[in-house]
């Protein structure tokens, strides 16, 4: 059978004592899986955990060295390797297994029940019994067995095909176990299990060479080496990939076959003459030696292929840049998946696709991941620590953050299935703070500012025994980020908080009057927003004022005077102060100061302190109210001009940085959790 467009895919990942993942459960979604982490932290671990699983593989591969001390946690070897891969197709779509030639077997009970299993990844001792040598043990007692066999697949002595056996189901998945033994072999064991998607128990099955058949896979690590991501051999993508290329009968492929043969022979036949004499005799009696530059049969001559890149300079694809080795090989796999196997999904997996890129080179790889995703049809998970690969407004894509924690792996998933979050991944330079420990969110261009008085007040603050230094937000991996105003505050926060990034939000006074509120119904804060309602409404009946109000007919007959006499400045004024008003009247103040009632003024002092443990802080008035000399220009402009007188200076000779440093130091406190100590006044030499 041949079923085009099946859609299968790598739902869910469990690893325990693994490298440097002491447990970790991933989920995984159809379509594109980025993983992103600064280094170290475990990103690669997590690809080689499924390339160990689901990587394609020798026939033989249980005894590869494909597992060290080093693989263990830690290097503790008492502490036995575990790894759970999930996949999972649509129900109305059929598996196609016509290629698998081997064969697993189900077990029966001694009452002729199928053997099932509830799988418990915190309580795994029924599971790793069927895993276990005792297990096996049982199994090869032949008759006296409590268990017995029945063998699915392609081999006589089966009772029913895989197809047969797997249609009618939803759920796969492969449980490898290894441990290392008292001999100091290392013991590997991987299982095959299957369910309907809604039942709760698993069928155990025995052998699980199939894995590559239900799922193709490609693994793409992060140093490139064609000679073994194109390994040619009849069970790799890309040997049948090369294979089938090869036709059965072919004569002008015969001809060329004889006519290398026969160079062959004329090059090489004065060393087979000596190696072959009775003086040398390095052949057995009645052997004979050829050389050959191509294998004697058509069956064979695939393996053989070599892959030149003409680029200018015409070499072998392994002498080329990582970028065009990347690009090859993609294109290859993807050539295979649409071609040659046609069925079912298949994964390809690839670490830091952006290595030894220039910017439209990466995009050129983006690009061909999205032809080989083929409308989510295949599965790609990425580890990257480019934007290029992040930011992808236009594509679903589920985001994995990796971060270390008391030296062990950790991961959280976000996947953007909200138009609103998305927005997010549209602007690039943001992207760095999914590889961040912290994060500070500021408006716009007063990142710039803050990140100038972080460099200042570092100078003047110690950690523990030593100072915090200027480079303190490089060196305790921190970003400053502007969220391009302040009603895009909520959207950076909710995803900070769900993959468990501490953040704080700086602000200008201006968003406790326009957009706290929305930041509170966002973020699900509803005390919060409750407070802020009766505060502003407070605020309001203190600044509005009904004498004001009263003068403003009397103002409007001034500027028509003013306009008859062509007063026309004098209008200007008049006009402006009727602005004032009206915008007093409606509660508009951009500065604590402007709230002349001290009573409700303290009240509010407090709920800024209060707002600090919500990782929000609030200045007490518009960024300009802080410069010490205002600059001639406003806004971006004016805090570039700012910038660029303080190359030889101190930021604090322009501007008062007190509560920007107050801020900073919450910072420090809360998301960073140092103890600081201040070593003088900023500003002292």
């Amino acid at each position: 059978m041949i079923v085009w467009g099946v859609d299968l895919y790598l739902s869910k990942i469990h690893i325990e004592n693994y490298r440097s993942i002491k447990k970790l459960d991933l989920s995984f979604e159809k379509g594109k899986n980025v993983i992103v982490g600064k280094n170290n932290s475990g990103k690669s671990n997590i690809i080689k955990a499924i390339d160990l699983i689901l990587g394609e593989k020798s026939p033989t591969w249980n005894k590869s060295n494909n597992i060290t001390d080093n693989d263990f946690f830690e290097g503790n070897t008492d502490e036995d390797i575990f790894i759970w891969c999930e996949l999972i197709k649509n129900n109305e779509e059929y598996v196609d297994l016509s290629n698998f030639k081997g064969a697993f077997f189900k077990i029966k009970d001694q009452r002729g029940n199928y053997v099932k299993t509830d799988i418990d990844l915190n309580d795994k001792t029924s599971l790793l019994y069927y895993m276990s040598e005792d297990f096996a043990a049982e199994l090869n007692k032949g008759y006296d067995s409590k268990y017995k066999k029945e063998w699915i697949g392609n081999k006589p002595y089966c009772l029913r095909s895989c197809e047969e056996e797997l249609e009618n189901f939803d759920h796969f998945a492969f449980a490898f176990f290894c441990k290392k033994d008292e001999n100091g072999n290392y013991v590997k064991e991987m299982t095959f299990f299957y369910k309907q998607i809604h039942e709760s128990d698993w069928y155990v099955c025995m052998n699980a060479n199939l894995r590559n058949d239900l799922l193709q896979s490609a693994i793409i690590p992060s140093f490139r080496d064609p000679k073994s991501q194109l390994r040619i051999a009849n069970y790799t993508w890309y040997g049948k990939l090369l294979k089938e290329c090869i036709p059965n009968e072919n004569p002008e492929l015969d001809n060329a076959f004889e006519n290398v043969k026969e160079a062959s022979n004329k090059i090489f036949g004065g060393l087979q003459s000596r190696i072959c004499s009775r003086n040398t005799q390095i052949a057995f009696p009645n052997t004979t030696i050829s050389f050959q530059f191509n294998p004697d049969t058509r069956q064979d001559i695939y393996k053989s292929t070599l892959i030149y890149v003409d680029d200018g300079f015409n070499t072998k694809l392994e002498d080329k840049g990582a970028g065009i080795q990347s690009s090859v090989i993609i294109s290859l796999f993807d050539n295979y998946v649409r071609n040659i196997a046609h069925t079912n999904g298949s994964l390809l997996a690839i670490e830091e696709p952006e290595l030894y890129l220039h910017p439209q080179g990466r995009r050129v790889i983006s690009d061909k991941l999205d032809h080989f995703l083929d409308y989510n049809k295949n599965q790609v998970i990425i580890t990257t620590h480019s934007p290029e690969f992040v930011c992808t407004p236009d594509d679903s894509i589920n985001l994995i953050v990796v971060k270390k924690d008391d030296n062990k792996s950790v991961a959280t998933n976000f996947y953007f299935y909200n138009i609103k979050l998305k927005q997010i991944l549209i602007k690039k330079q943001n992207s760095e703070m999914f590889f961040a420990d912290a994060v500070i969110l500021v408006e716009g261009a007063d990142k710039y500012i803050l990140e100038y008085i972080a460099r200042e007040i570092g100078e003047h603050l110690k950690c523990e025994n030593d100072k915090l230094g200027k480079n303190w937000l490089n060196d305790y991996n921190v970003s400053v980020i502007s969220c391009g105003g302040k009603h895009e505050f909520w959207k950076y926060a909710k995803v900070l908080k769900h993959i468990n990034i501490p953040y704080l939000v700086v602000s200008d006074f201006d968003f406790f009057r326009n957009g706290l509120d929305t930041y509170f119904d966002k973020t699900d804060f509803v005390k919060q927003k409750e407070n802020l309602a009766r505060l502003k409404s407070q605020v309001i009946e203190t600044i509005r004022n009904e004498n004001e109000i009263e003068k403003i007919p009397d103002i409007c007959e001034e500027i028509k005077n003013d306009i008859l006499f062509e007063e026309l400045r004098d209008a200007k004024k008049r006009a402006e102060e009727i602005f004032n008003i009206i915008k007093r009247s409606k509660g508009a103040y951009k500065r604590l100061d402007d709230i002349k009632n001290e009573n409700v003024k303290q009240e509010i002092e407090q709920y800024l302190i209060d707002l600090r443990k919500l990782n929000i802080f609030i200045l007490t008035g518009e960024l300009e109210d802080f410069y010490k000399i205002r600059p001639r220009r406003s806004k971006e402009q004016g805090v570039l001009e700012i910038i660029k007188k303080c190359e030889n200076k101190y930021i604090s000779d322009f501007v008062d940085i007190e509560e920007f440093k107050n801020a900073l130091i919450v910072f420090l406190n809360s998301c960073l959790q140092l103890n600081l100590k201040e070593e003088g006044h900023v500003h002292e030499m």
